[in-house]
């Protein structure tokens, strides 16, 4: 499924700088840059409500159409690289756009969405653990996926999913560590634990640990004679003088 595209009113700015910045955000609007690396950056400015009430909308890597006077600008596809913030204030004070050619493949993270109900989970009684949360893909710009599906429908207890089993639609190709774990199902804590203490292993440290605790409350090792003045085990024959 390819992103949905949002339309936004960029200006112009005529003037770059600090002062030219905070004039933007009097008038009630972010200022920016508009850049890709084979034209010069354009500064730009946005109106405020608009651009936060879509951002709250939009995916990562959301594709906005930008709207404006300019013929250099208006019809041209972009997506935001960064937002900087005011934090103390809660505000966006300004906004990098990377604008996007329709025939050049971009780079781009992704969210994934897990989809399915796994069997190590509902039969196995696992837990789903999910390791990664948004993958890089390589793609034109209208190819650009909103999410990518992770179907666990048959991921078992102690299995994963890795980054390159993952079904991309065409023109999509993975840009990441192929290796890169995205879900697994692995054994509850307690679990492990119980199973532990139950394997041959975890019998002998029992063992040892008893015998230790044996040791420091000062009871005898087996086959070891009483202490001198002790009484004999009950239904014991004395030991020899």
């Amino acid at each position: 499924m390819s992103a949905e595209q949002f339309t936004i009113e960029v200006t112009p700015r005529a003037t770059v700088g600090k002062s030219s910045a905070n004039r933007s955000r009097r008038q009630g609007a972010i200022p920016g840059v508009a850049y890709h690396r084979h034209d010069e950056p354009t500064p730009v400015e946005v109106p405020y409500k608009e651009f936060t009430l879509l951002a709250q909308k939009a995916r990562r890597s959301q594709v906005f159409t930008f709207k404006s006077a300019s013929p250099l600008l208006n019809g041209k596809s972009a997506i935001v690289k960064e937002i900087q913030q005011d934090f103390l204030k809660g505000r966006v004070t300004h906004v990098d756009f990377q604008t996007l050619k329709d025939d050049e493949q971009i780079t781009v993270e992704v969210p994934v969405k897990i989809v399915g109900e796994a069997p190590g989970v509902k039969v196995e009684k696992g837990i789903l653990t999910v390791v990664t949360h948004e993958v890089s893909v390589r793609c034109l710009p209208k190819n650009i996926p909103s999410v990518i599906d992770v179907d666990v429908s048959s991921l078992n207890l102690g299995e994963s999913i890795h980054a390159e089993q993952l079904k991309l639609s065409a023109g999509v190709v993975l840009a990441d560590n192929p290796h890169e774990t995205i879900v697994s199902v692995v054994i509850p804590r307690a679990v492990e634990e119980e199973v532990k203490a139950v394997t041959p292993e975890g019998a002998a440290a029992a063992e040892g640990a008893a015998a230790g605790a044996a040791a420091a409350a000062g009871a005898p090792a087996a086959g070891a004679a009483p202490a001198a003045g002790a009484k004999a085990p009950a239904g014991g024959k004395a030991p020899a003088k």
